[in-house]
């Protein structure tokens, strides 16, 4: 399984087509458990830098080139997993050598690929530039059962009807209805949405609150609600309109973060991969708990958690910056590139590399639309500000000038 991986994940550094299929699985391995996103990040990271420092000293000697890529990859995974893993023992470390190693040959194994990746920004040949916009990557419903259900978009199409609940997916929407039924109450089934990157897929649930899931995301919830509490479980990003239930409070866990709620609109933001998580309200009010502590906000505030210092704060903000997405677009102002590139990758399944660690705090105001290809917006920075970004296939390089 894990060779497959990463024969995938170097066949998309490599320039290599890659279906949704594909990507999928990549996803699907990358939240299986938090060791698999860590390496999935250590691998992108060292590969490319070891692409820029082919392509830098030449590669056009095909054999040689292969050969220093062998050779530097195996020197970068040894270094960087020895610093990482000091004082948990030599299997620790081996098990970091075996990723590196296996990606390592699978780059040797790709050939062409790589090789017209590294020719193509050193033998003045002109290459065409493919629009980079997000894809109709597959949304997937699995069911309480273990039962996988891909959605199909554009496509109406009942998935289960019985005698007390009908979801049909309709479009783009996933939708559960209760049935009423005078039988005896089943046992709570806990159904889970997956969102791959490029994708977006809406959901309501059986008690009519709407879910708007961004790309890359995954959320967990009871097919139909029992009890006194409403509760979903999120990783990544979702916008929530709430249907209101005075018995029934509505709970989000997302990482560190629980949000209860009672009938509301507000935006939860919390990938595995970035530092804070954070609820920003639109509408209503809502109680966050987080770390032992409990926090109330109210419309046009933000809450957020940073996991590292393991600090909260709420503040003012402009909620259109944090919820723009989900009306088709993304609006900054004077946001660093850094935290610009974090967005645009996960909607446009970007890998962002900086030559210079100065242009991660360049800040830029603009607003682009989420359809659209992102050299637009690439090409705009590149105008007002002192910066470059070298585009490979859904590979950015970015320095500065």
């Amino acid at each position: 399984m894990e060779d497959e991986i990463f024969k995938i994940i170097a066949a998309e550094m490599a320039g290599e087509k890659v279906t949704e299929e594909e990507r999928g699985k990549v996803e699907r391995w990358r939240v299986e458990k938090e060791e698999n996103e860590r390496v999935y990040r250590m691998v992108v990271g060292e590969l490319g830098e070891v692409v820029r420092l082919v392509k830098a000293k030449g590669g056009l000697d095909e054999k040689g080139a292969y050969v220093r890529l062998e050779e530097e990859m195996r020197r970068r995974i040894v270094e960087r997993s020895g610093k990482r893993e000091s004082g948990r023992g030599k299997a620790r470390r081996m098990a970091w050598w075996r990723y590196g190693a296996s990606v390592a040959g699978v780059l040797l194994m790709l050939g062409v690929g790589m090789m017209m990746w590294m020719k193509s920004g050193g033998d003045g040949e002109k290459v065409t530039e493919e629009r980079i916009v997000p894809g109709s990557g597959q949304v997937m419903l699995t069911l309480g059962r273990g039962e996988v259900v891909p959605l199909k978009r554009d496509t109406n199409e009942l998935i289960v009807a019985d005698t007390a609940l009908r979801i049909m997916n309709e479009r783009n929407t996933l939708v559960y209805t209760k049935v009423e039924s005078k039988g005896k109450a089943e046992d709570v089934v806990h159904n889970t949405l997956t969102v791959p990157v490029s994708g977006e897929y809406c959901l309501v649930l059986a008690d009519g609150t709407k879910v708007f899931l961004n790309s890359g995301s995954e959320i967990r919830y009871p097919a139909m609600f029992r009890g006194k509490r409403r509760e979903v479980f999120l990783k990544g990003e979702a916008w929530f309109e709430v249907a209101k239930d005075s018995t029934r409070g509505f709970w989000v866990h997302a990482g560190e973060m629980n949000v209860k709620v009672l009938g509301t609109s507000f935006n939860v933001k919390a990938y595995e991969k970035l530092g804070t998580v954070a609820t920003t309200l639109v509408e209503g009010c809502v109680e966050i708990v987080c770390e032992g502590k409990n926090f109330r906000i109210v419309p046009g505030e933000q809450f957020v958690y940073d996991k590292d210092s393991r600090e909260s704060d709420v503040r003012e903000v402009d909620t259109e910056l944090y919820t723009s997405w989900k009306d088709g677009y993304y609006k900054f102002r004077q946001a660093a590139l850094e935290e610009i590139m974090t967005t645009l990758s996960v909607w446009y399944g970007l890998n962002v590399f900086y030559q210079n660690e100065d242009a991660k705090h360049i800040e830029f105001t603009g607003k682009v639309k989420r359809y659209e290809d992102v050299r637009n917006l690439l090409n705009k920075f590149e105008q007002t500000e002192n910066v470059v970004f070298d585009i490979k296939g859904n590979n950015v390089v970015i320095r500065v000038k």
